[in-house]
């Protein structure tokens, strides 16, 4: 197994989510701060969008348009050329604040929800993952998750979700329609839960450890090859990028919870090289032509 460490690319944040990587540069939600920002290689630091509702979740259309899951608000608000725009209002099938999103190449755009105010078997009936399609047809597509956080979309067109309650992954097939199939897990974790998520090409996932300084490569079935230390942090999400796809982006956060409605702006954007390229999608694949 081998042990990696990282560099800082950027700080100052209030609370980061949701690392997406497009057009060469990095994407992320600062959920405090309203805000989603654009970063690029050099560490600067653009605003690209303001979202009153708490902005989490991020995803592209084919187009290349924005989307963000504004969670609070329980929309997929849509940022294009033009002023921001509703794409899908998810507030009669969100049993809770939206979450992460991912977007399948077809504009199939997938979300979180779930009530992180509910216990018991509650929180699980809550929770859920939810489709909105290009012809505007919104619905369930999982339930019965507990407290589903991270998404990826793979290379095979499968959709990971990151299970953070039950301590797994687990994956379904995307059928032509978008509906969810084959539900299965993909891996199981001891003494770690997972928060988000993102997929390579030789099909392994990297995920970040909920309340640990840690980031892990998982492999189907369970076996962790890699392991990245963030000594003093907290692992929030992670994604592959960079020119070659090698760039692991880290998302992490102070570790001190105690007073963590008042913390200061301690999240950060750490980053590393990595042997393995991300998962390459259609979307993708036109990006990285264009290089």
């Amino acid at each position: 197994m081998k042990t990696l460490k990282t560099n800082v690319l950027a700080s100052g944040f209030w609370r980061l989510k949701a690392p997406r990587w497009h057009l060469g540069a990095l994407w992320v939600s600062d959920v405090r701060a309203g805000k989603v920002f654009r970063i690029d290689l050099d560490g600067k630091v653009m605003i690209v969008a303001d979202v009153p509702g708490r902005p989490f979740g991020l995803g592209f259309l084919p187009d290349g348009d924005l989307l963000v899951a504004s969670m609070t608000q329980r929309l997929i608000l849509k940022f294009s050329a033009e002023k921001p725009a509703i794409h899908a209002d998810m507030a009669d099938v969100a049993s809770g604040y939206l979450r992460e999103l991912a977007v399948a190449r077809d504009g199939s755009a997938y979300v979180t929800s779930f009530d992180a105010d509910t216990s018991g078997p509650d929180c699980f009936a809550s929770a859920r993952v939810l489709l909105a399609t290009p012809d505007g047809n919104i619905r369930s597509v999982a339930d019965n998750v507990a407290h589903p956080n991270g998404l990826a979309i793979t290379s095979s067109h499968d959709l990971l979700v990151a299970e953070t309650l039950g301590n797994r992954l687990l994956a379904f097939e995307i059928d032509s329609d978008g509906t969810l199939r084959h539900r299965k897990v993909f891996a199981n974790f001891e003494g770690m839960s997972p928060l988000g998520i993102c997929a390579d090409s030789e099909g392994a996932v990297w995920a970040a450890a909920a309340r640990q300084p840690l980031f892990v490569r998982v492999q189907q079935g369970g076996r962790v090859t890699h392991r990245v230390h963030v000594p003093g942090r907290h692992a929030v999400a992670c994604q592959l990028g960079g020119q070659d796809g090698r760039t692991l982006f880290c998302l992490t956060v102070a570790a001190n919870l105690d007073d963590y409605p008042n913390r200061e702006q301690t999240a950060r954007v750490e980053i590393m090289t990595v042997d393995v390229p991300g998962a390459v999608s259609s979307i993708r694949l036109a990006e990285i032509g264009s290089h």
